[in-house]
């Protein structure tokens, strides 16, 4: 049952992210972009840890190293209802699979630039459950 809450959770989530909106249209006209692959990192904060600060330090410190990755697109989101209310995750979503496989290949290797190991033990010391130790790749099917 714990199951089919966490895929409900998600399948809704991503229903209401699979559009975004292109403020910077040539015409004026509002585009629309579709994402082929959305990446859920589920993210459990430590109970001592302020969580203003937690979120200051994700959008500042570490949402940049992956927003300056062409074709991947960083989110921190936080559960409103559901299994995982008050929770965190970060939503990586990329244009396409050849961009995931570029950014994050099939051998495990890293390519890029993912900052100091500073910054990641920062973040490590923040959370109890941290990024890629629970997550799921899933592909567009239909929009």
């Amino acid at each position: 049952m714990k199951t089919i809450g966490r895929i409900s959770v998600l399948l809704v989530f991503l229903v209401l992210c699979a559009w975004t909106v292109n403020t910077e249209s040539n015409d004026d006209e509002n585009l629309q972009t579709t994402f082929e692959v959305y990446s859920v990192h589920e993210l459990e904060v430590k109970s001592n840890i302020d969580l203003k600060e937690f979120e200051t330090y994700v959008l500042e410190e570490i949402a940049p190293i992956y927003n300056k990755m062409e074709g991947q697109h960083f989110s921190l989101v936080k559960g409103d209802r559901g299994m995982r209310t008050n929770k965190y995750a970060v939503v990586l979503t990329f244009d396409s699979l050849d961009d995931r496989n570029r950014i994050y290949p099939p051998s495990g290797e890293l390519v890029g630039d993912f900052g100091s190991d500073a910054i990641w033990e920062k973040l490590d010391s923040m959370l109890d459950k941290g990024m890629g130790q629970a997550h799921t790749d899933y592909v567009t099917v239909s929009n």
